[in-house]
């Protein structure tokens, strides 16, 4: 029940804090989007994590249950460990610390 009401409010914030890198990127490089691999990995988390706040649609009302809600958000958290240590470690790019 938690992780519905927490869900809402994390998809917005994450969001905005691409948002709010974008403006940055745009004052800083020039450009809102760059398609590095960090900027690209926090977009596909938000895609991911955004996916299930969709449950009244026909082909997402699986989500309305709740084993197959949490055992999502359990495996959408390895969108989390991969932009945390792919875009930082692995993948080259602006955001790289390799």
């Amino acid at each position: 029940m938690l992780n519905r009401i927490m869900l809402t409010p994390a998809v917005f914030l994450l969001g905005a804090g691409i948002f709010v890198g974008a403006v940055w990127a745009n004052q800083t490089w020039g450009r809102y989007w760059g398609w590095d691999p960090k900027e690209t990995c926090a977009l596909v988390m938000w895609l991911v994590y955004a996916l299930p706040l969709h449950r009244g649609c026909r082909g997402l009302a699986i989500f309305r249950k709740d084993r197959v809600f949490n055992a999502y958000l359990l495996c959408a958290v390895a969108t989390v460990v991969f932009t945390y240590f792919g875009a930082n470690y692995f993948l080259s790019g602006l955001h790289s610390y390799a």
